[in-house]
C-alpha cells in the first residue's frame, strides 16, 4: 500500500481512524491565470487514535506505515512537483502533532496546477485529470472552472461497513479566491464572500461519494 505513492499512505491513514478528517484545497487565483495553491489534509480531530494507530503494525488488515514512511513518500512527491515547468515555491509541512500535512506551490497556469494535482493521484487517475483536467480558466470569457471526474461509488461498495465508517464526517472544502469580484457561481452550495472574491465550498465525503453532492463548480468572473 505505501508503495504507490503518498496518496495511498494518507488513505490508509484515513482507514485506521473512526474520526473525522478534512481535505482542504485552496486557490489564489491572479488575473493572468497564474496562482498559488495550498492543499491540506486535516486529521487533527483523530489525532489521539492515531497516535495509538501508529504503534501498531497493522490494522483491519491495513498494514500501518511508520512517520519515516511517510515522510519519505511526501518528500518523494514534493521533489517530482518541483521538477514541474511552470511551478515554483515549492513548500510543505508535516505535523505529527496534530496530524495536519500541508503542500503549497506557486502556478504559472492551470495545466501546471493540474499536473501537481495528478502526483497524488494513481497512474489511471494521474492520466485521467491530464486528460478531462480538474481546472481550466477560460480567458476569453474569465470563467474558472473546477471538474470532478471520478465516480468511486463503485469501489466504495467494495469496502467492508467498518471502513466505510471513516466517510462518516469526512468533507472537502475547497477555496477559491480572486483578483477581480465573482459575478457567478454554477453550484448553489458554495458561499461567495461579502468582497465577491472569493467562494467556499464545503462537501460531506459521504454525498461525493455517492453522488448527492459535488466539487464541481463554475465560475464567472468580472471583467
Amino acid at each position: 500500500m505505501i508503495k504507490k505513492g503518498t496518496t495511498y499512505i494518507f488513505l490508509g491513514l484515513l482507514f485506521f481512524c473512526t474520526s473525522c478528517f478534512e481535505i482542504i484545497e485552496e486557490v489564489n487565483f491572479n488575473k493572468d491565470g497564474s496562482g498559488h495553491v495550498t492543499l491540506t489534509m486535516n486529521l487533527s480531530k483523530s489525532k489521539t487514535k492515531l497516535n495509538s494507530m501508529m504503534l501498531l503494525d497493522s490494522v483491519n488488515n491495513y498494514k500501518v506505515p511508520s512517520k519515516q514512511d511517510i515522510r519519505s513518500h511526501i518528500t518523494q512527491a514534493i521533489e517530482k512537483i518541483k521538477k514541474i515547468q511552470g511551478i515554483s515555491n515549492v513548500k510543505n509541512s508535516i505535523d505529527f502533532n496534530e496530524y495536519i500535512f500541508t503542500v503549497s506551490c506557486d502556478f504559472a497556469d492551470v495545466d501546471a496546477l493540474n499536473i501537481v494535482i495528478s502526483n497524488f493521484s494513481t497512474k489511471k487517475d494521474a492520466a485521467m485529470i491530464k486528460k478531462q483536467k480538474h481546472f481550466s480558466f477560460d480567458k476569453n470569457q474569465n470563467t474558472f472552472t473546477r471538474s470532478y471526474h471520478y465516480d468511486i461509488s463503485k469501489e466504495f461498495k467494495k469496502t467492508n461497513m467498518e471502513d466505510r465508517k471513516v466517510f462518516e464526517t469526512a468533507t472537502m472544502t475547497t477555496i477559491y479566491r480572486f483578483a477581480t469580484p465573482i459575478i457567478s457561481s454554477k453550484n448553489p452550495t458554495a458561499k461567495i464572500a461579502g468582497s465577491k472574491k472569493a467562494i467556499m465550498l464545503r462537501v460531506n465525503a459521504q454525498d461525493i461519494i455517492r453522488n448527492k453532492n459535488s466539487i464541481k463548480n463554475q465560475i464567472k468572473l468580472q471583467n
